[in-house]
């Protein structure tokens, strides 16, 4: 089967977290990045309610607004395996969930669509 991945796209309109990252930060997407479809094992997709506060990379508050689309990827445990206290007496192997989080600002519903139908058409087959 051959490998598929999404391509993200480089936009100052889409962010992305990671489980790498502190929850109150967003990196924007300053250059296209690529997930495997193969290593997600759950997708989840929710807009938010009531506006958020989260940080750039540099500190700066950022308010993501209401209707910002956001797009959770589950990647599976064999993308996430790491070694804990690696090379100590204690070095022992965690299986940690790896995610990412798109954040989809409005100006950017074509490429969270686009995204989106990739991930709805993966699903499904």
């Amino acid at each position: 089967s051959h490998l598929m991945f999404i391509e993200v796209k480089k936009s100052p309109q889409v962010y992305v977290q990671h489980k790498d990252m502190d929850n109150q930060y967003l990196a924007p997407v300053t250059s296209n990045f690529r997930i495997n479809l193969g290593l997600i094992a759950e997708v989840s997709t929710y807009s938010i309610k009531e506006a958020k506060i989260k940080k750039t990379l540099d500190g700066n508050d950022f308010e993501v607004p209401v209707g910002t689309r956001f797009i959770h990827l589950e990647m599976s445990y064999t993308h996430s395996t790491h070694k804990a206290g690696r090379g100590t007496a204690n070095e022992h192997t965690v299986n940690e969930r790896f995610f990412y989080r798109l954040v989809f600002l409005s100006e950017a519903q074509d490429e969270y669509m686009r995204i989106r139908n990739i991930l709805d058409r993966q699903t499904l087959s």
